[in-house]
């Protein structure tokens, strides 16, 4: 097991086997998982959110973009395409294996009126749309005649109420042959919209990871997705979160050190008060917590030899071998404090009491 710090983030990689390790050698699944190994080419969805924003501003939408010329350089759309070439240059750097999903785009390109089966109003009813089963013409495309006219600048897109009214009617309209833009089957689950319709709440570009093969696979691209969503939140102001299945399992790696140490420093402390106050003597308490650190940093020590990660198993058996090591540690204490005479240690026969009573301590216990 090594442990490293990269970019602010704690990376494990692990020498395990995966889920092999927990199944009986004559398991049908073993053969499973080796040609899992040997021939899966897809990875899980990975999902990079962005909540709390408000998209009908022109600044938003240009922080979310990649398709039109006055679309920020490091948008949302722009740095995960970024970031997908980034991983067919150098393998392992992001684990972002396909262009992204960007609802943005699509839904301005939806308003484009040279797409002329996409939105639509009804010649007879300004400001009503046409279905996308309704006759051409009775229909005409939404910014036919817009002022000003629909634009790669995004100059003359919609903003505001006028954007929201827009976006609603293309999330419930259906992606077919002739409008291959609309929103309702590949977006349809993408954004999540305020109880009135006015806003949205979050939404979603969605890619995938390459083929995670190992534990190792899985834990370094939780945290290069994690990496990513906090550069694109750092330089667009945005606030990006990643999501993917495998996450809520793998979730601990980014604080399982952190974890350790303070639940480990916590038992530490409740050893030595607890000690110290039951033997009456802080200075034994001092020397039984130190031996009880001792052990565990021994059976630390092991894990690594043996290969055993940190994980939230191991640490439930770190704190159970710090509370095996108090269990003797804290008898031959006792048995010290207890024995012998109770001559002072200034005393002549001080030293020679102490040896007694180590020895007596050792040999009853």
């Amino acid at each position: 097991m090594s442990i490293f710090v990269r970019n602010g983030a704690v990376v494990i990689f692990s020498n395990a086997t995966d889920q092999r390790l927990a199944l009986p050698s004559d398991s049908y699944l073993i053969d499973w998982f080796d040609h899992v190994d040997a021939y899966l080419d897809i990875g899980p969805p990975v999902y990079f959110v962005v909540a709390d924003t408000d998209v009908t501003t022109r600044s938003t939408q240009q922080a979310l973009c990649g398709r039109f010329t006055t679309c920020q350089d490091l948008s949302v759309a722009n740095r995960l395409e970024g970031e997908r070439k980034r991983e067919l240059e150098v393998k392992g750097s992001s684990y972002i294996a396909d262009p992204a999903a960007s609802w943005i785009d699509n839904m301005l390109s939806w308003l484009n009126p040279t797409n002329d089966k996409c939105c639509r109003f009804n010649r007879r009813r300004p400001g009503e749309f046409c279905s996308d089963r309704q006759s051409p013409r009775i229909c005409r495309p939404c910014y036919e005649d817009h002022d000003p006219a629909w634009n790669i600048t995004m100059d003359g897109l919609p903003e505001g109420d006028e954007f929201m009214k827009y976006l609603n009617q293309w999330l419930i309209s259906p992606t077919t042959s002739d409008c291959q833009l609309a929103g309702q089957a590949p977006f349809g689950t993408a954004l999540s919209l305020s109880a009135g319709g006015d806003a949205v709440t979050a939404s979603h570009f969605r890619t995938s990871h390459t083929p995670l093969k190992s534990q190792a696979d899985y834990i370094n691209s939780f945290h290069a997705a994690h990496r990513i969503a906090d550069e694109i939140s750092q330089d667009t102001g945005l606030n990006v979160f990643p999501y993917s299945y495998h996450y809520v399992f793998f979730d601990q790696y980014a604080h399982i050190i952190a974890i350790t140490e303070r639940i480990l420093g916590l038992g530490l402390a409740a050893v030595l008060i607890v000690t110290a106050l039951l033997l009456g003597s802080w200075r034994t308490g001092t020397i039984v917590t130190a031996v009880v650190a001792l052990t565990v940093v021994n059976v630390m020590g092991v894990m690594g030899v043996w290969g055993i990660d940190l994980n939230a198993i191991s640490l439930v058996n770190l704190v159970i071998s710090l509370g095996i090591a108090v269990e003797f540690c804290a008898h031959v204490a006792r048995a010290f404090m207890s024995a012998g005479t109770g001559l002072p240690v200034d005393h002549p026969a001080g030293q020679k009491e102490r040896d007694e009573r180590m020895w007596s301590a050792l040999v009853d216990v």
